[in-house]
């Protein structure tokens, strides 16, 4: 991972950076001199200003560049209609049109049209219209309009367009409209249009449009799909997927068809379940269904659950020609009869929503007939809805 960082890291360094060869050259020109301070430097490009051929080892209290201007460093305030570049640190307030680069520490405020590059932490504010670059831990805000990067640590806020990248752990917020990443442990919260991803733990939040990826979470993960290795709160989403969550295989039979199977995953707390059905006839067409669901299932006593669960599915007979929408309430108990085995049943309550247009609809029930208590048409929309009570029952296997 930390390989990973460091090759992510100098190609964004370089492709932000067209004058970091000479930011580079004249570094190393310094190196070995001493350092001196002024309270005001004015410049028009580097080199041509006030310090003349001393602009590289000296830290300026103040610095004004009408184009860009060189330093060793900056103690209170720079600015620049392109660009800034410090060799040294920088502090407290640094503001260019297209890009600032600091070769160190940056406390304070930095603000850039495009980019802000850093080789080493920042305590403060970042703010660029593209992409905030740095190698060092952050603590304070970044925001960007495109990406956030740091090749450590972050403690704070990372806001930008599109991606937000943490080498390290992060304490405190990521917010991004495509992706956040993070390399290290995570203490708060990820949101994303997309992606969150950590392959450390993570204690708090992450809400994603898509995916949410983590070790260990200690909170909750809201998106389409979530995964982790384990969980303490409720995994939310379309599918959850707990390494080490509740995970059940079932054959039932209900009311509508006989034979029934269904998986359940994520926790007891929070679970999706996937099911397809079957009515065994001999006939032209065969009647089957597939739904989706989610449910509930707290512990009662030390083998008994109880389990709160709703539920759609679409009943066909042959191919999938009209609505015919089946969904169920159920509020049922399952007993455990065997380390891995439990066995359930309960009733439920159940609203078909169809097509009255078309009339190949399987018949409802299979070998009994519960009472439809409550019918209705929808004269134009061409529907009709009904009520009735029903039950499920079966075996499930852990």
């Amino acid at each position: 991972m930390k390989t990973v960082n460091k090759i992510i890291g100098a190609i964004l360094f370089v492709a932000l950076n067209p004058l970091s060869a000479f930011s580079q050259t004249v570094s190393t020109d310094f190196e070995n001199q001493e350092t001196r301070n002024t309270e005001l430097q004015i410049s028009i490009v580097p080199y041509l200003g006030t310090n003349g051929k001393n602009s590289g080892i000296t830290t300026n209290d103040f610095s004004f560049n009408l184009f860009g201007g060189y330093s060793a460093g900056t103690n209170k305030l720079e600015m620049a209609s392109l660009f800034n570049i410090n060799r040294l640190d920088a502090k407290y307030v640094q503001l260019a049109g297209i890009f600032n680069q600091v070769g160190g520490k940056v406390e304070g405020a930095q603000f850039a049209g495009i980019a802000n590059a850093n080789l080493d932490s920042i305590r403060g504010v970042q703010g660029a219209g593209i992409v905030n670059f740095t190698t060092g831990a952050v603590e304070g805000t970044q925001l960007a309009g495109i990406t956030n990067f740091t090749s450590k640590s972050v403690r704070g806020f990372q806001g930008a367009g599109i991606v937000n990248f943490a080498g390290q752990e992060l304490t405190g917020f990521q917010g991004a409209g495509i992706a956040n990443f993070a390399g290290g442990n995570v203490k708060g919260t990820q949101a994303a249009g997309i992606v969150n991803f950590t392959p450390k733990d993570v204690q708090g939040v992450q809400v994603a449009g898509i995916l949410n990826f983590a070790r260990k979470v200690n909170g909750s993960q809201i998106g389409l799909f979530n995964y982790a290795d384990s969980i303490s709160g409720a995994p939310i989403g379309l599918l959850s997927i707990v390494k080490s969550g509740y995970h059940t295989l079932e054959i039932g039979t209900d009311e509508i068809l006989p034979i029934n199977l269904s998986f359940r995953t994520g926790t007891r707390s929070f679970y999706n379940m996937l099911f397809v059905g079957i009515r065994p006839e001999i006939t032209d067409y065969t009647v089957w269904a597939f739904g989706y669901g989610i449910g509930t299932s707290p512990r009662l006593g030390r083998k008994t659950f109880l389990n709160i669960e709703a539920s759609s599915q679409q009943l066909n007979r042959g191919n999938v020609e009209a609505l015919n929408l089946i969904n169920r309430f159920y509020v049922g108990a399952d007993f455990q009869v065997a380390r891995k085995v439990a066995l359930f049943a309960g009733p439920s309550i159940n609203f078909r929503v169809y097509d009255t247009s078309y009339n190949q609809h399987p018949d409802l029930f299979t070998y009994s007939g519960p009472k439809v208590f409550s019918e209705r048409n929808y004269r134009f929309d061409d529907l009709a809805s009904q009520f009735w009570w029903g039950f499920r029952a079966g075996i499930r296997f852990f």
